[in-house]
């Protein structure tokens, strides 16, 4: 019984593994679209953050007017006025997001500075404090973060306009290197299984 069900959970294994091989050149391709995608948006940076503040203006819009509606809905609910306040609040966050881009990018990277600041120092001083295994590369983390949050909060008449565009772009890049190495694994443990190389074609 043991070996049955062994023999039955390697079968469906290699046959899940075989169909999805199959289409390991799609996402072999889809990292390299978000590659190219990621290069291009790092490279038009200053675009590509006035882009990313409207998109986000209008994201707060939509759940600012979608709370509001929400609270008229619940309006027996203890917390009718803090939802209502809330969707208010988003919604004119969302309107100085759409009517000034550039307010909008330097708010966010002023907050983006100051989560990176205090989230290297915490990280830097939990480093030091608990001495986990490999801890001194949690240290350079965090001294890193720290350092990259002080430059933002430091420059940030200089830094607002491109950097969020940047970091969208290299989140790509990132993003599709990952799919392109999921895809190369995923074709080699396939091979390394026995699976032929006609089923697991693209």
């Amino acid at each position: 019984m043991g070996a049955n069900f062994f023999d039955l959970t390697r079968n469906r294994f290699r046959g899940a593994l075989a169909e999805v091989s199959q289409k390991w050149g799609w996402y072999f391709a889809l990292g390299v679209f978000l590659v190219v995608l990621g290069v291009i948006a790092g490279g038009m940076a200053v675009a590509t953050t006035m882009l990313s503040v409207m998109a986000l203006g209008w994201i707060l819009l939509g759940a600012g007017a979608g709370s509001v509606v929400l609270s008229f809905l619940t309006g027996k609910w203890s917390g009718f006025l803090m939802l209502m306040a809330a969707g208010i609040l988003s919604i004119i966050a969302g309107f100085v997001m759409l009517s000034h881009p550039v307010a909008g990018a330097v708010a966010l990277t002023m907050v983006i500075g100051t989560v990176l600041l205090v989230a290297g120092i915490f990280r830097s001083g939990a480093a030091v404090a608990m001495q986990f295994p490999n801890w001194g590369w949690a240290l350079l983390s965090g001294v890193v973060a720290a350092l990259f949050g002080v430059v933002l909060l430091k420059n940030w008449q200089s830094t607002s306009l491109w950097f969020i565009g940047f970091a969208v772009g290299v989140d790509l890049v990132l993003h599709g290197i990952s799919w392109m190495a999921f895809s190369v694994g995923l074709h080699r443990l396939a091979g390394s299984l026995g699976i032929s190389e006609a089923d697991r074609a693209a």
